[in-house]
């Protein structure tokens, strides 16, 4: 029979020089977000690699994605604000704040890095390769097990929001490594469903808080144009109504949890 996880790992080294690859054509925002969501699996790989072997022989691989990975996001991040104000009509604090020439200007950063890229992205494969080899399928079916455990502990208390995040990261988690083990290995499947809207939701809040970081940065309530500051206050609102509806959201889903 086929071994599940080195399918995976095979199908996430395609993806990530296909992303790669339109990215540097394109320098687009569903290429990015692609490149961004195989990185994540990748390095969900990684992570649980370092489970079970010792954590020096993968510390440069893991360091490695999680650098490529956080330059991505600051290209990732500006293009959800970007997205949002445009969405929204706040056309003064994009063409002020957020043009869309710095979005283009970080994006060709990134693209004319692409070829280093690919080369350290391929080193960075072919040692976690050996890892991948040798790994015994049990120990893939325990560490699933594991991370569920982790996650019904964080949603069992109720999380409070400053947890959302890593509860997220431990339900992705999950959520990926059900790809690495046969189907009937898994006796939690039938949560997959409610995990994945609570991570969904969980991730809408955290870019609506994202995004509202970033305006809040700027500094944009000293403004002296009376228009940058309509749009600012509006923005600014309509951020706070967004963040607590998701709060809500996800309340509902949590004690979901605990009436089961």
């Amino acid at each position: 029979m086929l071994n599940p996880l080195r399918l995976y790992y095979a199908q996430r080294i395609k993806n990530i020089f296909n992303h790669l690859h339109d990215f540097e054509l394109k320098g687009d925002e569903v290429s990015m977000h692609d490149l961004r969501v195989e990185m994540k699996k990748f390095s969900a790989l990684i992570r649980f690699l370092r489970t079970v072997y010792p954590k020096q022989k993968l510390k440069k691989a893991a360091h490695y994605i999680n650098s490529v990975f956080h330059e991505s996001g600051d290209i990732r991040e500006f293009q959800i604000l970007h997205q949002w104000l445009l969405k929204n009509e706040y056309k003064g604090l994009e063409s002020n704040y957020f043009p869309e020439s710095k979005l283009k200007e970080m994006s060709k950063d990134f693209q004319l890095k692409s070829k280093k890229y690919r080369r350290e992205f391929k080193e960075t494969m072919d040692d976690i390769n050996k890892f991948i080899e040798a790994t015994n399928h049990i120990l893939v079916e325990q560490y699933l097990v594991e991370v569920h455990a982790r996650i019904e502990k964080l949603t069992s208390n109720h999380a409070e929001t400053e947890y959302w995040h890593e509860l997220r990261k431990y339900i992705k988690q999950w959520l990926y490594a059900n790809n690495w083990v046969d189907s009937s290995k898994n006796k939690h499947r039938d949560d997959l469903p409610y995990y994945n809207k609570l991570q969904e939701c969980i991730g809408l809040w955290h870019d609506a808080e994202v995004i509202k970081e970033m305006l809040l940065s700027k500094q944009i309530k000293f403004s002296v144009d009376i228009e940058i500051q309509k749009e600012f206050t509006s923005a600014c609102a309509k951020l706070n109504r967004s963040i607590r509806y998701r709060e809500r959201q996800i309340g509902k889903l949590l004690s979901a949890v605990e009436a089961n």
